[in-house]
């Protein structure tokens, strides 16, 4: 009887991070060696000692068994193994990485494995579907969560934010070893640095698959939201910051000019509160939010700052014309909805890297 060849899929290293695994990760391995895979790399980010007689089952199938002594985050995990690709690797496409706990079906992989050869210089992403009635709640309101917040931080239009089941091109691999977080927050903040390095994005649809409401999953809700959302929090804080730091000395202006001045106490308060703010608010958002180093940011910011200074007194102006009366709440409704203009020309011009 002619037996048939298993084909070689030697183009990308997967790349399996692993904390106290169990007989699902066997099973992966073991399945993914038997549809092609020839190089597979499991991390172990420092398991409990129950976990060692998977690891030992394990590593009769995979290429190599990396050791964290200690647990150091999935993060710190995935930049281990990529390491050890980039060194013993350098010819392959890149990395695919893959979830310890079954929710990544080896056909999904194979799949993945296939765009990413047809696409080299993209990040190939398998998105699961949401939508539907099995899907636990918290992965699914967390989906949208983060969904919502990479579209407005970064501008990428993204079905999947949370996808473990990534190829990476080799390239853009090495370039994440610098990339800030080693928890569940590398992997969002995987996504940001695509914008920066144009890096283009290719999202090929997945299988969803959660094994008893998902309970093995070891995301903590508070504490690694925290960490994902770390910076858009520190820029939320800063506006927030310099927001009241504004209308604080505007109505503090408006308190001490009202009365010498009849209707221009409303312009001189605006201007005079504006540039306390904004040099606070620069000051923070450089050093603070987006560590930025950029050469350009501070005439830009500043060109930013007239901009917004003058539509906000004369905006303000205008209205309160209209009305004779609320100068703090009119302003405050004004600056509201420039401050969503003002978010994305920061994010996306100004202190880009």
């Amino acid at each position: 009887m002619q037996m048939h060849s298993v084909e070689r899929l030697d183009e990308y290293v997967v790349l399996i991070p692993a904390y106290n695994p169990d007989q699902a990760l066997v099973t992966l391995v073991r399945e993914l060696k038997e549809i092609g895979f020839v190089h597979v790399i499991v991390v172990n980010d420092g398991s409990v000692e129950t976990s060692r007689s998977v690891f030992e089952e394990v590593g009769k199938w995979v290429t190599t068994v990396l050791v964290h002594e200690q647990n150091q985050g999935k993060g710190a995990a995935l930049k281990t193994g990529i390491r050890h690709v980039v060194e013993q690797f350098p010819g392959t496409h890149g990395v695919l990485t893959v979830d310890a706990d079954g929710q990544h079906l080896p056909e999904d992989v194979r799949n993945l494995y296939e765009a990413g050869i047809q696409r080299p210089h993209h990040l190939v992403m398998g998105c699961r579907d949401f939508s539907g009635a099995h899907i636990p709640f918290r992965s699914r309101f967390g989906n949208q969560m983060t969904r919502g917040v990479m579209l407005v931080g970064s501008g990428l239009r993204l079905k999947d934010t949370q996808t473990g089941l990534r190829a990476v091109p080799l390239r853009y691999a090495e370039q994440l070893l610098d990339v800030p977080g080693n928890r569940y927050e590398f992997e969002m903040n995987m996504l940001t640095f695509t914008k920066r390095w144009q890096v283009p994005i290719q999202q090929i649809p997945i299988q969803t698959v959660y094994v008893a409401e998902n309970a093995s999953s070891h995301f903590r809700p508070v504490i690694d939201s925290i960490l994902i959302y770390r910076m858009f929090l520190a820029y939320s804080l800063s506006s927030v910051a310099s927001f009241l730091l504004d209308i604080g000395a505007y109505a503090l202006f408006i308190f001490l000019l009202n009365p010498w001045f009849e209707t221009t106490h409303v312009l001189i308060a605006t201007v005079l509160a504006r540039i306390i703010s904004s040099l606070f608010n620069y000051v923070v958002n450089r050093k603070v939010v987006f560590d930025s180093k950029a050469r350009r940011a501070m005439p830009k910011y500043f060109g930013l700052v007239g901009l917004q200074m003058a539509l906000s007194a004369g905006l303000v102006y205008v209205l309160f014309l209209l009305f004779r009366d609320g100068e703090v709440w009119i302003k405050v409704l004004v600056d509201s909805l420039l401050f969503v203009v003002s978010y994305y020309v920061q994010k996306r011009w100004i202190f880009k890297r």
